[in-house]
């Protein structure tokens, strides 16, 4: 299973209501007409978010994102057509322009791994969705990212349990190269230097707000203390709803 993840903001002039409403029932319309070899769509409505590191001067270059959306696919034979397809060519493509910032879009390819059991689908309604992008750190990074990554988030776990009472479910969802012909659909420019995206899941915006920024700050200090596996300045976090679309 893959999963190509594209974080967008809304074009200049747009506001933030008027662009998820096009997104979910005009773009998302398009979509779920004629799905190719998508196996689940879905979006991610942001309604809070936070950037970088305090006192940082990274933060003044970091734009905020407006959605995030996930598209799930069985293999990359499955992607390949889909994204060379003329339907997502000459229909779905050139229909982001109406509601895409794309030089500032981000999408990268990524293989999920449930470290913690999700809800089924139809019991994630009313759920919250916190995405937290990791920023890979400058060269020479470490090869084990993903390992350190993975054990940080135990080690946080094992230590702080209501944390662990406050999670409904994670996923974390590593880059992996070999997409760059279709990530490019979505704008931006250049190869993503992205770990990958955490998506935590939570009862409420309070739940979500209450224990997500201490788990952050515990992943930070366990990055710092073992040479820094990713780089907090670049990251990102986006508080979100899903929406599925089919």
């Amino acid at each position: 299973m893959l999963t190509l993840i594209a974080a967008i903001r809304r074009k200049p002039g747009m506001t933030h209501q008027a662009f998820l409403h096009y997104l979910q029932h005009v773009h998302g319309s398009l979509a779920a007409a004629n799905p190719l070899g998508i196996g689940r769509y879905i979006q991610n409505h942001v309604f809070d978010a936070s950037f970088g590191s305090e006192g940082d001067p990274a933060y003044l270059t970091e734009f905020g994102r407006d959605s995030v959306t996930e598209l799930h696919f069985e293999n990359m034979e499955a992607l390949a057509a889909t994204m060379s397809d003329p339907y997502s060519r000459e229909v779905i493509g050139p229909d982001g322009a109406h509601f895409n910032d794309l030089p500032s879009a981000l999408a990268l390819l990524t293989r999920p791994v449930a470290l913690m059991p999700l809800p089924a689908p139809d019991e994630r309604e009313g759920l919250v969705k916190v995405l937290h992008f990791v920023r890979r750190p400058e060269e020479p990074a470490p090869v084990d990212v993903a390992e350190r990554w993975q054990t940080a988030h135990e080690e946080v776990l094992a230590e702080q349990e209501p944390q662990v009472k406050a999670l409904r479910g994670y996923v974390q969802h590593r880059q992996v190269p070999g997409a760059e012909r279709a990530l490019r659909h979505f704008g931006g420019e250049g190869a993503p230097r992205f770990a990958g995206v955490a998506a935590l899941y939570y009862d409420s915006r309070e739940e979500a707000l209450a224990h997500f920024p201490a788990y952050e700050r515990s992943l930070r200090e366990r990055s710092a203390a073992t040479g820094g596996f990713y780089d907090p300045c670049r990251s990102f976090v986006l508080y979100s709803s899903e929406v599925t679309i089919f």
